[in-house]
């Protein structure tokens, strides 16, 4: 049985319900209601008729939505679950279990909360405490009963938490990584950044100093990270603001020596980072080292004298001894037009120096370096110094005391830029910047957060590259974004309805073995199945009865 419209011969259409038998071996249909012309029935009257049915024959799970006065706010249900999927496999909670038990409310919950927003949309702990509906959580203020809400100091208490188990933390998710994803650490790449914040004032760890994002009007830290072949963050370290990023590299190795019991190990870092001291502290930890170095930089090496050899197409080589290690001098095709086009671009920069007479700053560095004078006053174009530049156009070094070929150590050279990009993804697509905490604890409590997040973020990559799923980073957010739904009551009944997924966050959910909810669930049974607990879960609280927000 079904409803049916047929025209007649003056184009009116009519509405009926028919009943399909068959006869004889063929199909037919016979009239069971004629509920008269379209255009006569009311929607109120059609809507009037299918209540009464859904009465008469108690279907289940039919929704009027016309009885919805207004539109609910959307919740995320996808970051919830995906995070909830992330922190069971490194096992936070066993953890978290072992803290200190007078921390009376729930880090893991909290910290849950913060990644979450990390990984979608980076926010102040401020923001975040203001949109704690929209990840199933409720404040205080508009909680039923204090056990059911979380207060905003305890975001920031959660901070102070991260930060007094920094190493221990830092070694769990370690150990759980190599036991998740049965790898081993043989290769380490280790860079420095800096961290701005919107201040100008200092203590111990905020200092002014030397910033590669040209924010010297702001205080900072220094950030030192280790990081693997998958882009997986080993460790980190922060040191003040004002620390030559070179310093930090002693302390990293013997943390990691300590700490992580590694084996054979090779370190690989740029030109800035190892100087011939940091290469004897790797050498003396037992490990080995891949370094870039400039080739204008190394005296006593003639780029002319001798042969190269092609290693891959557009690339060539040749070994000599340097100092006792192997130099590597490399040629690379790509390499002189990037060098020619940066040279003109100083080059450009030097003339409008000289055309506008705004020659102040004493450094030799960037379009300085092409200027020359002999009283300090007159400057004129160093022609001699950039044809001298112009010959080093395509080459640059590698330094190793390992035995690989120099295939191998050109591709696990080249690898550090896969590591750069990283530092990127935790400075700007995880928002570790702007950075609005001022005392030691909090800023370090910050960074760990960020480091968590990164690592659970990256854990995500790396299951999508493990099932040859094409990403980037905005559209696995937009995915996660749109993993939303609303919960409305009709006719005493409760739903939840989600919106459309594309198709990457319907993959994301299925290598994550989360289940993709129906379009419309009840909604008992959408927060059981996803396991959305917290949305009635007590939440341990600190002072709940004195608590205010």
């Amino acid at each position: 049985m079904y409803v049916r419209t047929v025209k007649n011969n003056q184009g009116k259409e009519y509405l009926r319900i028919v009943e399909s038998y068959r006869e004889n071996g063929k199909n037919k249909q016979k009239i069971i209601a004629n509920l008269g012309r379209i255009d006569t029935i009311s929607r109120k009257e059609v809507e009037n008729i299918v209540d009464k049915l859904v009465q008469i024959y108690d279907i289940k799970g039919y929704v009027n939505l016309n009885s919805v006065e207004e539109a609910p706010d959307k919740k995320n249900y996808g970051i919830k679950v995906i995070v909830d999927r992330l922190f069971e496999r490194y096992e936070m909670d066993k953890f978290f279990e072992k803290m200190d038990k007078k921390t009376r409310f729930d880090v893991e919950d909290l910290l849950k909360i913060m990644v979450m927003n990390r990984i979608i949309e980076p926010k102040s702990k401020l923001g975040i405490f203001s949109e704690l509906d929209y990840y199933g959580f409720k404040r205080i203020d508009e909680a039923e009963t204090d056990e059911e809400g979380i207060a905003l100091q305890w975001l920031y208490r959660t901070l102070d938490v991260l930060a007094q188990k920094k190493e221990e933390l830092e070694k769990h998710l370690y150990r759980q990584r190599m036991s998740l994803f049965n790898s081993v650490v043989d290769l380490v790449f280790y860079d420095v950044t800096t961290l701005a914040f919107e201040t100008q004032q200092t203590n111990e760890l905020l200092q002014m100093g030397y910033s590669k994002d040209k924010k010297f009007n702001e205080s900072q830290v220094v950030l030192g990270m280790s990081i693997d072949r998958d882009r997986m963050p080993v460790s980190f370290d922060i040191y003040p603001g004002n620390t030559f990023e070179g310093h930090t590299f002693k302390d990293t190795i013997e943390a990691m020596k300590k700490r992580y019991q590694l084996g054979k190990v090779i370190v690989v870092s740029d030109r800035g980072m190892m100087s011939r001291t940091n290469m004897e502290i790797v050498e003396n930890s037992d490990y080995e080292f891949i370094v870039g170095k400039s080739i204008k930089q190394l005296k006593k090496v003639d780029i002319s004298d001798g042969g190269f050899t092609e290693i891959v197409k557009g690339i060539e080589y040749r070994e000599i001894e340097y100092e006792g290690k192997r130099l590597l001098i490399i040629h690379s095709e790509e390499r002189v037009e990037k060098d020619r086009k940066d040279r003109i671009r100083l080059i450009e920069k030097a003339k409008k120096m000289l055309k506008d007479g705004n020659i102040e700053t004493k450094s030799k560095r960037g379009a300085k370096k092409y200027l020359k004078t002999k009283n300090e006053v007159d400057y004129t174009l160093d022609i001699q110094k950039i044809e001298k530049d112009e010959k080093y156009d395509g080459y640059y070094g590698i330094i190793t005391n390992t035995q690989l070929n120099p295939k191998q150590i050109l591709e696990q050279y080249h690898t550090l830029w896969k590591v750069e990009e990283s530092f990127r993804t935790l400075k700007n697509y995880l928002e570790t910047r702007p950075i609005f905490h001022w005392t030691q604890k909090r800023i370090k409590g910050h960074i760990v957060m960020s480091f968590v997040s990164y690592i659970m973020q990256r854990t995500l990559e790396l299951e999508l590259e493990r099932n040859n799923i094409e990403y980037s980073h905005e559209k696995i957010r937009e995915a996660i974004k749109n993993m939303e739904y609303i919960d409305i009551k009709v006719n005493e009944q409760h739903f939840a309805i989600r919106t459309n997924m594309n198709l990457l966050a319907q993959k994301i959910l299925k290598i994550l073995n989360i289940p993709i909810p129906k379009v419309v669930t009840p909604y008992e049974e959408f927060i059981e199945k996803l396991k959305l607990q917290n949305e009635n879960k007590e939440i341990k609280g600190l002072e709940r009865s004195k608590a205010k927000v």
